[in-house]
């Protein structure tokens, strides 16, 4: 037990002593949850755990070999050096395995400075925290169990198959009691939600984007009579699932193997559950993953011709909101060879230009290392921000029967039942019969601002709103209502675009629009001010709610706009922007513009 000591803090403390001490080398006692932490209070339905059971942290290893050799590659050796911990061979019933088990002792805590400065006494404290591992080879397949606060970092976060917790929730878990779910928005910014109910619903209940986030973790119960714990209690047991599986293990060396046996029966001949299948879809590829440099490698040769096809460009979504007051841009490319350029509207082609000029087999680092800098003028001297042209470009790739989608410098991969679920929807919105018509764009009539002035100007009753910003508290750089105010108060996006890319910023500024003009009163302000200043004679009045968004496109070469010509990820934000709106009580519409 940790002895505490008080005394006295003098001033001297305060000279000798840091306002407070941290140990790069040791990880924090309770690390920040990410997206695939558990860490779950106690539930209070199960508080005991079931006899001859323990609630135990379960990984499955990737490219292990089932030896007590192989396991050894599989520990985190800096780690276990710098904490001079012990490692020894041992043996699980006649399974081989590594037991690893150490503490790691500190004089005192870090906090304790800290209450020491608010107090003007000195505290200290000195703690040690303990863990273990056991590394164990059943069959053909290996795992670590980890204990203690220290035992999930003595072993390589590399060699974990993050895909394991996930891959037996969704076969294992009562549809009916999915208790909590932690999932990512898809290209959001990091953005993270949980949701706990702690008596268990059915998943459709939680009102997941299946198209535009991924599940990290799922919990609830599983009956499995097989497992011991299931067997001790006669009831379901706690399941969490992420990249580990949390889950009461027997303690005897026969009962441990068998559970480990049944575990690996279940990922590998079970099916999903019909309502948890989704989940498995779309997942995040991790870093270490074998298909990596393959993809990698054939994005840096599409990075070296003049029009790859399957390569796009879309702006990140944390940029989207005041994409509109962006007036030139500054891109530098290293080892490109070329001086930076100085767009005024960002395309692929401006990326590659850069590339193709790159030495091969360095132009992805090269967009990894170089800078895109926005500015709100053509002069280049009022700077928005910096980012990395790799954040701005998007692929689909297949590798072998899978397909990977890089989207904001992250791989995913997107299974064949979603991209067919997914064509569907966006086949259903395209076909939807539109509510307003808008006339040819001939390609002699120039740029966006100058068809939407046609368009104004040519009686049908539209508004001309083109770079005419509401600018608030929220969005004090200003945004676009949209371009075009429809005869019905529509809200009308409207993109010429030579590929469809460039399509997923245009269906995300219907949301951002949407959200300002319903939750904003000095949005709808601004937009009423300025329609009575176009069109005195225009009813609309403060009381504006946004009913229809409608994006109009025009797609180069006059080819139609369809799902076979629309990028994969465009497909996402389409999908995205019209669940999100029709939440909202807003109808979506996609109208293609003709060529003249």
């Amino acid at each position: 037990m940790p002895t505490p000591r008080t005394r006295r803090r003098t001033d001297a403390d305060a000279t000798r002593r840091p306002a407070a001490r941290r140990d790069p080398t040791h990880p924090p006692a309770e690390p920040a949850p990410t997206l695939f932490d558990l860490g779950q209070p106690v539930d209070p339905e199960q508080p005991d755990a079931p006899t001859g059971t323990y609630l135990t942290t379960l990984y499955r290893l990737d490219g292990v070999a089932p030896t007590a050799d192989g396991l050894r590659t599989a520990l985190h050796h800096r780690y276990l050096r710098q904490n001079d911990f012990t490692v020894e061979v041992r043996q699980v019933a006649d399974a081989p395995a590594l037991l690893v088990h150490g503490s790691v002792h500190r004089d005192q805590a870090e906090w304790c400075d800290v209450l020491a400065e608010l107090t003007g006494d000195g505290v200290e404290l000195s703690y040690s925290s303990g863990g273990g591992a056991l590394l164990v080879a059943v069959d053909d397949r290996a795992y670590a169990l980890a204990y203690g606060t220290v035992g999930r970092f003595m072993v390589d976060s590399d060699r974990l198959d993050r895909s394991f917790g996930i891959d037996f929730a969704v076969r294992a878990l009562l549809p009916e009691q999915i208790k909590q779910v932690r999932r990512r928005v898809l290209g959001s910014s990091g953005r993270v939600d949980r949701n706990l109910v702690p008596g268990g619903q059915p998943i459709r209940f939680y009102g997941i984007d299946r198209c535009g986030e991924i599940v990290g973790q799922v919990c609830g119960r599983t009956w499995n009579p097989a497992l011991t714990a299931c067997r001790s209690t006669g009831r379901p047991i706690r399941v969490e699932g992420s990249d580990s599986l949390r889950v009461q293990l027997g303690t005897s060396p026969a009962d441990l193997l068998a559970d480990l046996r049944e575990i690996d029966r279940v990922c590998q001949q079970e099916s999903p559950l019909d309502d948890l299948r989704f989940i498995t879809e779309i997942r995040p590829v991790r870093a270490n993953d074998p298909r990596l440099p393959e993809v990698t490698s054939r994005l840096d040769e599409l990075l070296g011709q003049a029009a790859p096809t399957d390569v796009g460009l879309a702006v990140p979504d944390r940029l989207i909101a005041d994409i509109e007051q962006v007036e030139s841009y500054r891109l530098r490319v290293p080892k490109s060879g070329q001086r930076p350029s100085r767009p005024t509207e960002l395309t692929l082609a401006d990326l590659l230009q850069q590339t193709v000029g790159t030495p091969a087999g360095e132009r992805w680092n090269a967009l990894r290392t170089g800078e895109l800098a926005r500015y709100a003028d053509i002069a280049g001297q009022e700077e928005i921000d910096t980012t990395r042209p790799s954040r701005w470009l998007t692929a689909q790739l297949a590798c072998g029967s899978s397909h990977l989608l890089l989207h904001e410098e992250s791989w995913y991969e997107i299974g064949d039942q979603h991209r067919a679920w997914l064509r569907e929807e966006i086949d259903r919105i395209l076909r939807q019969p539109a509510s307003v018509t808008l006339p040819p764009w001939p390609a002699a009539l120039g740029d966006e601002g100058t068809y939407n002035e046609s368009v104004a100007a040519s009686g049908g009753g539209f508004v001309l709103l083109d770079k005419k910003l509401l600018r608030t508290a929220q969005h004090p750089r200003g945004i676009e209502a949209c371009d075009l105010l429809g005869p019905g108060n529509e809200l009308i996006h409207v993109k010429r675009a030579k590929g469809s890319s460039p399509l997923s910023h245009l269906f995300a500024q219907g949301e951002v629009s949407v959200d300002a003009l319903r939750y904003d009163a000095t949005a709808r302000q601004r937009l009423v001010d300025l329609v009575r200043e176009r069109r005195p004679d225009r009813p609309i009045d403060l009381d504006f709610q946004p009913r229809r968004v409608v994006y109009a496109i025009a797609l180069g070469g006059g080819r139609s706009l369809t799902v076979d010509t629309l990028f994969t990820f465009a497909q996402v934000a389409l999908y995205r922007s019209m669940r999100a709106l029709r939440n909202e009580g807003v109808e979506v519409e996609v109208v293609p513009i003709p060529p003249a």
